[in-house]
């Protein structure tokens, strides 16, 4: 990931010139201004313009990196949770789990209770049960907890759930 602290440095250096940039502005215009300090003036906000620039194009840089590293992130995601997705369904299928049973095991997988999964697909408790209890038996698994562990166990070590 791009360096955070060095967007932040520079996000402040930039705008810490560009008041000293308004502030030399102010003396001018105020008449405060030397006719002596003038060349002093002039090479103060050269050197203020120059940090200024520099500054810009760290934060420019800082950010098509930041950018590009979300993107990346995005493209990891999106393969993980596709691969994730096929995985269910070759053990669904393997399983020959109906579509009711998918849906109801990829909410158990969720996290979701009996009565949530009821309410989310608009069934009986009772009816969620029968799914769930049919789910355990198709799968080979006593519970809930025993069919989380499989696919995390399988995700994290590339093991056959079955």
């Amino acid at each position: 990931m791009p360096n955070s602290k060095r967007l932040i440095y520079a996000i402040g250096s930039a705008f810490a010139f560009g008041m000293l940039m308004l502030i030399e502005e102010l003396l001018g215009l105020l008449g405060m201004e030397d006719a002596d300090d003038s060349m002093l003036f002039e090479v103060a906000e050269f050197l203020i313009l120059l940090a200024l620039v520099v500054s810009t194009i760290i934060v420019a840089i800082d950010t098509y990196r930041m950018r590009k590293y979300q993107q990346t992130l995005e493209y990891k995601i999106s393969h993980a949770s596709s691969a994730f997705r096929d995985m269910l369904d070759a053990h669904f299928e393997d399983w020959q789990f109906s579509e009711a049973e998918r849906e109801v095991t990829r909410l158990i997988l969720k996290g979701c209770s009996i009565a949530e999964i009821a309410e989310i697909r608009d069934s009986k408790q009772g009816t969620i049960k029968a799914q769930t209890n049919s789910i355990y038996k198709k799968s080979g698994y006593a519970g809930k907890a025993q069919l989380l562990s499989a696919f995390l166990e399988e995700l994290s070590e590339g093991a056959s759930v079955a």
